[in-house]
């Protein structure tokens, strides 16, 4: 069974039987197999496809949702996502969270912003008292599914504790945030996944303790940075990769600002990783006992944690051990962790 781009006069004027809404993975790929929605310049829009065979649900045909809320029974809502609008032809089945085609046409396309405002215009006397649907405690909110403690928040699906925040998908404790996947502690953050105690920062992944940064990937401390990746005790650096407590600099491999050897970095990031810690730049985890849901911290209670007092919690074992390395460097130490607050060389 194969599915294949047609042009519109094969339809042979057929009708509109169904329209709605479908999410891609990043690059308008499908969720399984290796089939792309984009043609050979890129375009989706204005494209048809068809699948062959009998078209079943759950395991062969082209879905999609009426309603958009039900995409996220489906898809993650996170940014990197793609969002369009689609038309059914030929045959269909009505599954009713998902409708099964045998062709769609991609009408229009969104960004995951555009996507959130159709979610808010939407009719909400269609999904189950604006929107909510197996949930409890919800306030004010719009297309929530299967959550708890969700409070003034849009498109949220199956998580706990969520407060003022938009798209956010199996996440817990996470305040005025968008685009969030499978993190903790979350504050003012953007496109963050699989991360712990991030405040305002932007595209972050599998990272800890990111204040006011873009683009971390596998890094923990970073400070008002951007283009970080599996770093440590990073501050105002931009495209920096494989470094240790570094300031002002760009650059891989690098140990307190010289330059290190492979070798070198991994044997003290791996030293690092043994202690188990990072800053924590807000009060989240503090707020929330042990076992205890998310949502029955007040997340209305959230606040900033600085840099100075975020890296003072740093176990006096694992101070020692970065005093101890020749490589040491007291002055760069002190600018990451907040102590020297100047600028200048």
């Amino acid at each position: 069974m194969n599915t294949y781009r047609i042009n519109k006069e094969d339809l042979e004027n057929k009708k509109v039987l169904a329209e709605g809404y479908k999410i891609f993975y990043q690059g308008f790929k499908t969720k399984h197999g290796n089939y792309c929605y984009a043609d050979e310049n890129g375009n989706v829009v204005g494209t048809f496809h068809k699948v062959d065979g009998k078209i079943e649900e759950c395991n062969w045909g082209l879905h999609f949702s009426e309603n958009p809320f039900d995409c996220f029974s489906f898809y993650e809502c996170v940014q990197w996502n793609e969002f369009a609008k689609v038309r059914a032809y030929e045959k269909i089945i009505n599954a009713g969270e998902k409708i099964v085609a045998q062709v769609i046409e991609i009408v229009e396309t969104y960004t995951f912003c555009e996507f959130l405002e159709i979610l808010k215009k939407y009719n909400k006397d269609k999904y189950l008292s604006d929107g909510v649907n197996r949930s409890d405690g919800v306030n004010w909110s719009n297309g929530v599914n299967r959550s708890d403690g969700v409070n003034w928040s849009n498109g949220v699906n199956r998580s706990n504790g969520v407060n003022w925040s938009n798209g956010v998908n199996r996440s817990n404790g996470v305040n005025w945030s968008n685009g969030v996947n499978r993190s903790d502690g979350v504050n003012w953050s953007d496109g963050v996944n699989w991360s712990n105690g991030v405040n305002r920062s932007n595209g972050v992944n599998r990272s800890n303790g990111v204040n006011w940064s873009n683009g971390v990937n596998w890094s923990n401390g970073v400070n008002w940075s951007n283009g970080v990746n599996r770093s440590y005790g990073i501050s105002k650096c931009e495209a920096i990769s494989r470094s240790i407590f570094c300031y002002g600099i760009s650059g891989k491999l690098k140990l307190f600002n010289k330059e290190t050897t492979k070798e070198r970095y991994e044997e003290i990031i791996e030293k690092i990783k043994d202690f188990e810690w990072s800053p924590i730049f807000n009060n989240l985890f503090e707020m929330k006992e042990e076992k205890q849901e998310w949502y029955k911290a007040n997340i209305f209670d959230v606040f900033e944690i600085d840099n100075k007092t975020a890296w003072l919690k740093m176990p006096k074992e694992m101070k020692d051990y970065l005093q101890s390395l020749p490589e040491f460097n007291e002055k760069i130490f002190n600018k990451v962790t907040g102590e020297i607050k100047d600028d200048n060389n």
